[in-house]
């Protein structure tokens, strides 16, 4: 029977694009306008406290709901024989706009370093990678408006988790519950022999372990003429 490995990951990007989470406070801050607004009109009729009260009461509500969200876990991290799956599992009729799939010969290699809620791992996409990169600012700003106006009934476009960074192309996906050692354990079981995994001692160490661009084998040559001229 094959293996696979499901973990828990960590933040609104397994289901939400990235910059949802900021929509939060818009909404609120319209909600508390009209507050301000209404409080204005009737301060004749009722006590400027009872609209203070409910403003603090929005900014708390605000408050919770961004905190609920950035730490919400559903399973968006699989592992088998075949590579890695990111995203959660959905009835949709068109799942490959909610899920990636990452065979092995398109990882380069994985790296991951111990965070307070389990570990950050950073999987680098080999050259042959087929790379899905993230919408460009106008489209993904018209999602964002989209979902503004219409939180229930306008798409969601694709979750943040499934679009990769680039330069050098990553994901970076915040897995919960499980350490470095663990994580890196199960993967042996699924990965190839040639795959390099490394546990990093600091999360700043992800900035330093890109490799140097090496000068082609027809440019030494070129390069050592001139040093000994």
């Amino acid at each position: 029977m094959e293996e696979t490995i499901t973990c828990l990951v960590r933040g609104p990007g397994s289901r939400y694009p990235r910059g949802f989470l900021w929509l939060i406070p818009v909404w609120f801050a319209i909600l508390g306008a009209a507050v301000v607004f209404t409080s204005y009109r009737l301060a004749n009729e009722m006590p400027i406290w009872f609209g203070g009260t409910e403003l603090a009461a929005l900014l708390i509500g605000a408050i919770t709901l961004m905190c609920v969200l950035a730490t919400v876990r559903r399973h968006g991290f699989r592992a088998d024989e075949r590579g890695i799956w990111l995203g959660v599992l959905t009835d949709r009729k068109r799942p490959q706009l909610r899920q990636v799939h990452l065979a092995w010969p398109e990882i380069a290699q994985l790296q991951m370093v111990a965070r307070r809620y389990g570990l950050l791992l950073e999987i680098r996409l080999s050259p042959a990678a087929r790379i899905v990169y993230r919408l460009g600012v106008g489209r993904q700003t018209l999602i964002l408006v989209g979902a503004l106006l219409l939180p229930f009934g306008f798409g969601r476009g694709r979750p943040g988790l499934t679009s990769p960074f680039s330069d050098p192309p990553r994901y970076l996906i915040k897995i919960c519950e499980i350490t470095p050692a663990q994580l890196q354990a199960a993967l042996a079981t699924v990965t190839p022999d040639a795959l390099p995994v490394r546990q990093l001692p600091k999360k700043g160490a992800l900035r330093f372990t890109i490799p140097p661009a090496q000068p082609s084998a027809a440019r030494r040559p070129a390069a050592a003429a001139r040093l000994i001229r």
